[in-house]
């Protein structure tokens, strides 16, 4: 295994090729694994030994024990963690979508504040395609244009390490850098290379298990055997990834280099807990329960944090060591908190609207509402002291259910507004208002979220004029039609090629035609 890290990072000349940093100013390295679950790395309870170089972080820093996602997929997770607002906010649920340049993004601040900006990138999700190299003065996604590519998993972790650390080699001297590294290999179909592939389990064989799509496997789940191997082969995709992290450590600790490293996950996934193998259909736990450790130069060292975070604080937290602002952020700063300061109380919002799915959730004060909003089917659980949410509440505490969900609307906001009495229309999408339906009544006066953001709506006044629309928030009528979108859009739009569209539509990503 030595042998096998030096062999990642070894120079072409006996002469080390990474320069020196600047030692007033650390280097910043964000780390994103897609589709790891906190609860598989070691220093959050894993039995097995995933996460050693993770584990040392975190020892020698602060690890938040209860960071939540906003997304169980991973472009509106990305965004969130690059801008520090929640989708909410910036409104990009869904492929056809992409951030609205006017929204300021981490590496542009960081580029303001004198650092060199690189990354690189392992999906389709967090590519070019969705502008996501706005800011960076280097962005390999590695040519992952498309989603048969994107799904091969061809890019490993060693081969986005090692263009960032050509990257990090063309540095002039003391010019202080920050990273955004994206891996995924702990995403299925959780392939590592040897000796990693050998390590808690058997090596792959062609007749395991293959994932397909979430529905496919919920019509037939894995069996326990084949449930043990896929877990044996994801916990060691992430010890793979944990050794490429720590090699890359070590190279730039041996340059002399000052570091400060923010390690996270944009989702989780599910092994069998909601019936099914995946992720993006729902908001349980295993979902949205991710890593977050934050570490290195000049940061409080041993500290665990209980109270609950989210990926919305990382782009405020980062932006705050060199004196930058995040605009219209969602997030808080969490240096106080590293530093044993109580964590502020607030809620916590999460939606998923791809394929089918309609579904909102929202965590508060150790309670969190799981919100079909299709079935109009609420589930009620005690997240703090439930972890894995295996208790639903709904029934037995009617009461708390209720006003969570009160509050959940109050958070996902009413920004559209109707001027007249009719009838509302949501093609592939649900109104939120006193409960969710595909098609409401409405009175004059009546304030009312649609979900998706960008649903279009069609509105029939009673009176019996004509059908009016259909809108979209991200084109709102003026102020004389009969339903107005009050707040600003922050979206812009993507079009996808046919052959990238139709193997979506195949693997459940997608749902094709109209509903």
């Amino acid at each position: 295994m030595v042998a096998f890290l030096v062999a990642l990072l070894a120079c072409s000349s006996s002469e080390p090729q990474i320069k020196a940093g600047n030692p007033a100013r650390p280097d910043v390295i964000m780390v994103s694994i897609d589709t790891l679950r906190a609860d598989h790395l070691s220093s959050y309870g894993h039995d097995r030994p995933t996460s050693p170089f993770l584990d040392r972080l975190a020892a020698q820093g602060t690890r938040f024990d209860h960071a939540r996602s906003n997304s169980p997929w991973t472009l509106p997770a990305h965004l969130t963690m690059l801008t520090g607002q929640l989708p909410v906010t910036h409104q990009v649920t869904d492929d056809h979508l992409a951030l609205d340049p006017s929204v300021r993004v981490l590496p542009e601040a960081m580029a303001e504040a004198g650092y060199a900006t690189g990354a690189s990138v392992a999906t389709l999700y967090v590519s070019k395609k969705f502008g996501f190299e706005r800011g960076f003065d280097f962005f390999d996604d590695h040519g992952i244009d498309n989603e048969k590519k994107n799904l091969r998993g061809e890019v490993v972790a060693s081969d986005v390490i090692g263009e960032a650390v050509e990257w990090i080699e063309s540095l002039e001297e003391g010019k202080p850098f920050y990273l955004f590294l994206h891996f995924y290999d702990v995403h299925y179909h959780y392939d590592p290379p040897p000796p990693f592939d050998t390590m808690f389990d058997r090596a792959p064989a062609k007749t395991d298990r293959r994932f397909k799509n979430y529905y496919r496997h919920k019509k037939n789940p894995l069996t326990e055997e084949q449930k043990a191997h896929q877990l044996a082969q994801y916990d060691e995709s992430i010890a793979y990834v944990d050794a490429q992290l720590g090699a890359l450590y070590e190279a730039l600790d041996d340059a002399g280099r000052k570091q400060r490293w923010v390690v996270t996950s944009d989702h989780g996934e599910e092994f069998g807990e909601r019936g099914s193998w995946g992720h993006a259909h729902t908001l349980y736990a295993e979902q949205l329960r991710v890593p977050l450790i934050v570490s290195g130069e000049g940061l409080p060292q041993g500290q665990v944090v209980e109270e609950a975070v989210g990926i919305q604080d990382i782009a405020p937290t980062i932006t705050s060591w060199v004196d930058k602002q995040m605009p219209a952020a969602d997030g808080i700063d969490l240096n106080p908190a590293m530093a044993g300061a109580p964590v502020p109380s607030r809620p916590f919002p999460a939606e998923t609207f791809r394929f089918k799915t309609r579904r909102i959730s929202l965590y508060e004060d150790g309670k969190r509402i799981e919100w079909d909003l299709v079935r109009d089917r609420k589930e009620l659980f005690a997240a703090d002291a439930d972890r894995l949410e295996t208790k639903n509440l709904a029934r037995s505490d009617k009461e708390a259910a209720a006003a969570l969900a009160r509050r959940a609307e109050e958070v996902f906001g009413r920004p559209w507004t109707a001027s007249a009495d009719g009838e509302l229309r949501v093609k592939k999408g649900v109104v939120l208002h006193d409960g969710a339906t595909s098609k409401r009544k409405i009175k004059a006066g009546t304030d009312f979220q649609v979900l998706p953001y960008d649903a279009a709506t069609t509105f029939t006044p009673e009176d019996g004029s004509a059908a009016s629309g259909p809108w979209r928030s991200t084109s709102p009528p003026d102020e004389a039609a009969p339903i107005r979108y009050n707040a600003t859009a922050r979206t812009a739009g993507i079009e996808l090629d046919e052959d990238t569209k139709k193997l979506l539509e195949q693997l459940g990503y997608m749902q094709g035609g109209d509903e």
